[in-house]
């Protein structure tokens, strides 16, 4: 399974970017997981009136429900590598990962002012990197990209991701 993570501060184009990759590598065939840290502090929002989420707070270390076409599982205090294995089992071929920024696999790495260039000194396994502002980016050592004009990159993207 290959892993690649998109990291950036809050609005840097995250998700926008994750989506178009995962668009793109779902168009080719390819079985695509996405993973989000849920930056924003807390716990991720679940709906708490579920008999799933009463067996979660009572106790059950994984809760899980099952509708008709989509399955929601939540766990209590599992570790990444241990989601990451889940992945694995379920024959991913590519896992996105958003955010998690000092994790050490590939990544994407989304610059949304000359403040977070800082970003470029401070993480690992940067494979490219993009921002919605092309004059940003000229002394940047790494590929790049604009956001703004993706999809004219994304073959070249996957290439980095797929390496």
């Amino acid at each position: 399974m290959k892993i690649c993570q998109i990291v950036g501060y809050k609005n840097s184009g995250k998700t926008t970017v994750m989506n178009e990759l995962i668009r793109y590598f779902s168009n080719q065939n390819k079985k695509v997981g996405s993973f989000k840290h849920h930056g924003h502090g807390g716990e991720p929002d679940v709906v708490k009136t579920t008999d799933s989420h009463q067996h979660y707070t009572a106790g059950s270390y994984m809760s899980g429900v099952q509708g008709e076409t989509t399955t929601q599982l939540i766990f209590s205090n599992i570790k990444i590598e241990e989601v990451f294995r889940l992945y694995e089992r379920m024959a991913i071929d590519i896992l996105f990962i958003e955010g998690f920024k000092t994790a050490d696999f590939p990544k994407i790495v989304l610059v949304k002012g000359k403040e977070d260039e800082s970003l470029l000194n401070e993480l690992s396994n940067i494979i490219a990197v993009g921002s919605w502002d092309e004059n940003l980016l000229e002394n940047v050592k790494y590929p790049i990209f604009p956001i703004t004009k993706m999809e004219s990159y994304l073959n070249q993207l996957a290439e980095y991701i797929l390496d």
